[in-house]
This record gives C-alpha cells, structure tokens and sequence, in this order.
C-alpha cells in the first residue's frame, strides 16, 4: 500500500536540511565578520548605549570591560550576556 504523506513527507525532510544549512551559513558569516574583542564602538553597537552611558557604566564597574592604559576593551559574549542578563519578565495580560 502507497503512503499518501510519503512525498510530502520527503520534501519536509528536503526543507529542513535546506533550512538548516541557510542558518548555519548566516550564523557562520555573521560571527566572522564581527570582532569578537573591540572598543567602546563594539560596546554601543551590542549595549546601543550612548558612549557617555557606557562611561558611567564602567566607572561604576556595572558592565564587563577590561582596562589597559587609557583603552577599554569589551568582548562580544561578555556584552551579549549582560544585555540578556537585564531582560525582564513579561508582564502577564
């Protein structure tokens, strides 16, 4: 007996793959092209804070950053997941 969801389900396994693929690549070219240790431009691209916030931020040592001389340095992963650390619980309606 023929099984009517055997093609369907054959190009559903042929879309996944596909999908797949397409998120590995864009998750792969993004990481690339980004720095993964920048300045205070890396900090306001991933905070979208102001430079004068993020300088109080750091003074007041609330975000990750590292000091070398008069340079601040801040690292991709650090920022990420102290802007997800401040995410609030949704309010339920």
């Amino acid at each position: 007996m023929h099984n009517p969801f055997e093609a369907i389900d054959r190009r559903l396994d042929n879309l996944e793959a596909l999908l797949v693929e397409i998120v590995e690549h864009l998750r792969g070219s993004t990481s690339s092209n980004a720095p993964e240790m920048g300045g205070i431009e890396l900090a306001q691209e991933i905070t979208r804070l102001s430079k004068a916030r993020l300088y109080a931020l750091v003074s007041a040592r609330q975000i990750p950053h590292a000091k070398r001389g008069n340079k601040l340095y801040f690292t991709r992963a650090e920022l990420q997941a102290w802007v997800t650390s401040g995410k609030r619980a949704s309010r339920g309606k």
